[in-house]
């Protein structure tokens, strides 16, 4: 019994993630993060921020 509501409440975790994660609303959060490692280098900013938005153009 106690296994089985374990089971359940690491699925409903799960889901709940995933769900948090694909997540619409996150989208800028997300976008933000993924330019920390390029935060000392401008250039290379600049040039992950054009990537972007050619991903987003041939959307």
């Amino acid at each position: 019994m106690i296994r089985g509501l374990g089971t359940v409440v690491v699925m409903v975790a799960f889901i709940g993630l995933a769900l948090w994660v694909f997540s619409g609303r996150r989208k800028k959060d997300f976008d933000e993060a993924t330019l920390l490692p390029f935060a000392d280098d401008p250039e290379a900013i600049k040039h992950v921020e054009q990537e972007q938005a050619s991903r987003s153009n041939k959307e």
